[in-house]
């Protein structure tokens, strides 16, 4: 086991799917169940549906490992039953190397993906609010991680490159293979560029993504958590959301609100009994004269503190919200504003129920791609993954969460491809990064490190 996890630590893996936890951390433990998260629950995203049809064979071997060294009694690949090709992949590698792995199949429906939405579907047990899987005996990881984690212990090979899907308005979309540090305009370059005079793009998937304009793509470069970029015109829906201020989207919730409760009732984490209650957040700043005067104080605490297990999925602004209101922001100001005082969450509950209506309220992606004008971009059928090759990296020092890489490299140093440029801090959750591509240091700052062919 120590072996295994140091050979993660030394590849510098940190979850594929989501904000990057490191990979060697999760599995330093003991769990009934390994889950592989297969969903690919965020639309026009392909990339694990490649890995899925091509690399199950590696997957499933990684999936052995990984479930011997936390001595697990079932790993389960998760994943939607209308992935027919995938499922078939999948089913035969697991025949073909007569493993003891299972195959969840789950409708398709948004967030699947969420790691305490997929525990509950795996398994019908719910991950206390603000709890791990590991206290429901669980471990889940993105079935693209478990790639990495083969590439490591097979071919002790580090991460170095990603894969992408490039899409939306763009002339040439594609599935795109890159060096760690790519800029995204040399992603967009390779799917042919957009004929768009005005847009923005989206670092990731439509609902958790990040949107920024055009004029922010020069800034960005892909890190190992980097799913997509998809280019979008600058109106409708997203546009709103990228240009609203903090002010505006709380002016909109005092005089709009109308305390439906929708955005409570579609809640995936309310839906799995946690304490989540946004309309009740939205009414609170109805009755304040700025969101800058939040009062926690014990009146308040039960109300606000919901925000802090608010697992940003969007559900509530994008989907249920009659009125167009941004619940999401709210609950994210509060989170932030709690986390600057200090203030951790808690709660007297013991026991997790779900609600019994929750399955009669499961978000359609469809609805998502409606809602963002983003639904003729949904049919298209990404298959091939197109390697790009750069002469010229800007790898960040942050990609992960914990603290910052400690660089090892100075101006001037050369490298080969693969080798380790930045270490985690001692005694600290980080990951080590490593070139991903051979050349010479050219700048190194407390933020990145340039390196040059």
């Amino acid at each position: 086991m120590a072996t295994i996890l140091k050979q993660i630590e030394d590849a510098g893996i940190v979850g594929a799917g989501g904000a990057g936890f490191p990979t060697a951390v999760k599995f330093d433990t003991q769990a009934e169940y390994l889950i592989v998260n297969a969903a690919e629950c965020e639309p026009l995203l392909k990339t694990d549906h490649f890995v899925m049809n091509n690399h199950a064979s590696e997957v499933v071997e990684a999936i052995l490992l990984v479930k011997a060294s936390l001595q697990a009694k079932y790993a389960v690949i998760a994943t939607k039953s209308y992935y027919t090709a995938e499922v078939e992949a999948l089913t035969q590698a697991i025949s073909a190397a007569e493993a003891d792995i299972e195959l969840h199949l789950m409708e398709n429906f948004y967030p699947a993906g969420d790691e305490q939405v997929m525990v509950f579907e795996v398994t019908g047990r719910v991950v206390p609010a603000a709890g791990l899987p590991i206290q429901v005996g669980c471990v889940v990881s993105n079935i693209t991680t478990m790639l990495n984690v083969y590439q490591a212990l097979i071919h002790n090979q580090p991460v170095i490159r990603k894969q992408l899907t490039i899409t939306g308005a763009v002339n040439a979309p594609t599935l795109l293979d890159v060096p760690i540090g790519t800029p995204f305009e040399k992603c967009l370059d390779a799917a042919g560029g957009t004929s768009l005079q005005d847009y923005l793009f989206i670092d990731g998937g439509p609902m958790m993504g990040k949107i920024y304009t055009q004029n922010e793509l020069a800034d960005k470069v892909v890190a190992k958590t980097t799913s997509g970029l998809i280019i979008k015109e600058d109106s409708g829906y997203l546009s709103k959301l990228k240009h609203q201020t903090l002010e505006y989207v709380f002016t909109e919730a005092r005089a709009a609100c109308m305390q439906c409760t929708l955005c409570t009732q579609l809640c995936p984490r309310q839906n799995l009994g946690h304490e989540v209650f946004p309309h009740k957040v939205m009414r609170y700043f109805g009755g304040i004269a700025s969101y800058r005067d939040i009062d926690y104080n014990e009146d308040s605490a039960e109300i606000l503190q919901g925000a802090q297990i608010c697992c940003a999925c969007g559900i509530c602004e994008v989907i249920a919200c009659p009125m167009g209101l941004s619940p999401r922001q709210v609950n994210l100001h509060v989170k932030n504003e709690l986390a600057k005082l200090g203030v951790k969450y808690e709660t007297r509950k013991t026991e997790y129920k779900a609600d019994p209506m929750r399955d009669y309220r499961e978000v359609s992606p469809n609805n998502i791609l409606i809602k963002m004008g983003l639904t003729k971009f949904a049919e298209r059928h990404l298959t091939e993954m197109k390697r790009l090759d750069v002469d010229e990296v800007f790898i960040p020092l942050r990609m992960h969460i914990g603290l910052p890489s400690q660089p090892i490299v100075k101006e001037g140093d050369k490298l080969n491809e693969g080798d380790l440029i930045a270490k985690k801090p001692a005694d600290a959750l980080g990951a080590n990064i490593h070139s991903s591509i051979s050349g010479t240091v050219m700048k190194v700052t407390n933020q990145l490190i340039h390196i040059k062919a």
